[in-house]
């Protein structure tokens, strides 16, 4: 038997692509499915990004790309990214965006160009599945932070301290959250930059600040991207984005990084020997909806809000989950410990409810939080409505 790479040690698949397999599956023999496990938006991709590939493609604009990225989809993004951050004192250029294979490639570069053996990565919990898998394949060491419901899962200045050590040497922050849908507030932010700027534990520490949600909040008040409210920060700060939320362009992937010159100068190295320049036409296809204006994707904000309120509503008939109120994003992340028979785990829990229920959600303990599943509300109302009665009407037999 062939010996694997020691680095595969410990590293897990992808809870959410092995449910959502196991639901196509079963959907494929015929049988009534609710699906709420893939983090995808089911509207189409804006007609202007199809235009633009049509056009891209009858003007022969197909070949290798630079490493970086086409220039005109790393301006739109450098503008998009000091719109967010107007704080800076000095604003972003192209030369500091590198375009990647969606936000996931952003991540995995990053960390690839900042640990060592040894390093650890502070990640809050909840937190998205993929961040300490990452982590162990670049060589670090994944350090949770367990947060608390009462606090809305939000990781504080005091939840900080206790938890870093002189081997810490990243910061995962994800406003809009996946899995809870919590967002961060301008003050909280605030806080922890503070911290992070002046307390001496903190002086190695550099923040990855994962934006993929930016266009879907739900709160009065707006997006606020990390460095916008601590722009003291900056050359310790990479801002990682995309197209595959914000425009519904999943299989597109196009994600971005954007950080100072030695970091981006190193994520392009390290792009450029595993990926190169990524796919020509979804680059033009994303200049194209970058281009668009943000009131075009209004509808889409709106219909996630009614999808957030018509899931909340129903499954408050079930009076023994647990429930922080998402703020953005598309999921609610739900607490169905109180459920939970004796000796039974969160898998198996969400095997009975897809094989009983014939609903399909994700186990939380993937994502830190073994006594929850997470639910995405990125599906038609008609289905949210029949799955969410399915999931009461599971707990209540229970």
């Amino acid at each position: 038997m062939i010996k694997l790479s020691q680095r595969l040690d410990g590293v897990s698949e992808s809870a959410t692509l092995k449910l959502n397999a196991a639901a196509q599956a079963m959907r494929a023999q015929g049988i009534d499915v609710i699906n709420f496990t893939a983090g995808e938006p089911d509207f189409n991709v804006p007609d202007a990004a199809k235009t633009a590939v049509e056009k891209a493609l009858t003007e022969n604009k197909s070949k290798y790309t630079p490493v970086a990225g086409i220039l005109e989809l790393r301006e739109l993004v450098s503008q998009k990214t000091n719109d967010q951050q107007k704080s800076l004192s000095k604003p972003w250029t192209p030369n500091d965006v590198v375009v990647s294979n969606g936000g996931k490639q952003a991540i995995f570069n990053t960390l690839m160009t900042l640990l060592n053996p040894g390093d650890e990565v502070l990640i809050p919990a909840p937190y998205w599945l993929s961040y300490p898998e990452m982590v162990k394949l670049c060589g670090g060491t994944p350090k949770v932070i367990q947060t608390e419901f009462q606090n809305g899962f939000k990781v504080t200045v005091e939840d900080l301290k206790k938890n870093i050590t002189p081997q810490s040497k990243i910061l995962f922050l994800n406003s809009p959250s996946n899995p809870t849908g919590v967002t961060y507030t301008r003050n909280e932010f605030e806080k922890i930059g503070k911290w992070i700027a002046t307390d001496p534990s903190a002086k190695n520490l550099v923040v990855i600040s994962d934006e993929i949600y930016d266009r879907i909040v739900f709160t009065d008040s707006p997006f606020v991207s990390f460095l916008d409210a601590t722009p003291e920060l900056k050359d310790r700060v990479v801002t990682v984005n995309g197209m595959s939320k914000s425009a519904a362009m999943t299989g597109w992937r196009i994600g971005w990084s954007v950080a100072q010159t030695q970091i981006t100068q190193a994520i392009a190295t390290i792009q450029g020997q595993c990926t190169s320049g990524i796919n020509a036409l979804a680059q033009y296809a994303s200049v194209a909806a970058l281009k668009l204006p943000e009131a075009d994707f209004t509808y889409q904000v709106e219909s996630f809000r009614k999808r957030r309120d018509l899931t909340l509503e129903i499954l408050s008939k079930a009076p023994k989950i647990k429930v922080v109120p998402p703020s953005g994003a598309f999921y609610v992340l739900i607490g169905v410990g109180a459920y939970l028979k004796p000796g039974e785990d969160i898998f198996g829990f969400c095997e009975e409810l897809l094989r009983e229920a014939k609903v399909a959600l994700v186990p939380g303990a993937p994502f830190g939080v073994p006594d929850c599943v997470r639910m995405s509300f990125a599906t038609d109302e008609k289905s949210l409505r029949t799955g969410c009665e399915r999931i009461v009407g599971f707990l209540g037999a229970r």
